[in-house]
């Protein structure tokens, strides 16, 4: 059941209970209702418990490539950073670290995985179209849900290579990698999480019921 509460309303409380690895500035914190009275006319939808009703549907779609665009920002920025680095400081030899072919290398890898979450976000979008006017079905879902998966599990891994070549600097608290480290990371709790998109992708395709993949 989907209801609206002021939160004025007597009994209406938030539990700060946001106290999580990254994602601190989200505060999405938890609201407690203690015999706060809902009218018929604060019910904003009903539905079976579990189940992906048209109402679920349609707030996973407009919400799976908005979220995953934020952690692509996370990993373009990590991007970013380390290539700062590398352009601004010498190794041990005493040789600048843009001429390593190793570290060269990892950030290829690091643009390579980057260019496919990006791609992955406009083709999800491009499927969508752009008159707004797609219907609210599990195919247009499973777009969504699958170009999620890919930007988060891509900016992860992007995170990672980018401390990786800045090495030890990183781990400290006053770089920005290691904020990138901790806010990534929470891209895989968002629903669908990953190993589910694949679950619910499966059953889709296989002509199986997927409405309980949550």
């Amino acid at each position: 059941m989907g209801i609206s509460v002021e939160r004025t309303s007597p009994g209406f409380r938030v539990v700060e209970t946001w106290d999580t690895l990254g994602m601190r500035g989200t505060a999405s914190h938890d609201v407690q209702l203690d015999g706060v009275f809902v009218a018929d006319a604060q019910v904003t939808s009903r539905r079976p418990w579990g189940h992906l009703d048209p109402i679920l549907r349609s707030a996973l779609i407009h919400f799976a490539l908005p979220v995953a665009a934020v952690y692509y920002g996370i990993a373009a920025s990590a991007r970013d950073e380390a290539v700062h680095c590398l352009t601004h400081r010498n190794g041990a030899d005493g040789q600048a670290l843009a001429t390593d072919a190793l570290l060269q290398r990892g950030v290829g890898q690091i643009d390579a995985r980057l260019k496919t979450a990006w791609w992955a976000l406009l083709g999800a979008l491009d499927e969508l179209g752009e008159d707004f006017h797609y219907p609210v079905d599990d195919a247009r879902l499973n777009v969504c849900m699958l170009a999620k998966r890919c930007v988060v599990l891509e900016a992860q891994a992007v995170v990672d290579l980018a401390m990786q070549a800045v090495g030890g600097s990183s781990y400290f608290k006053r770089s920005p990698l290691e904020r990138a480290y901790r806010d990534v990371r929470a891209g895989s709790f968002h629903p669908l999480a990953p190993d589910k998109t694949l679950l619910y992708a499966g059953r889709l395709a296989l002509g199986q019921p997927a409405d309980q993949v949550l």
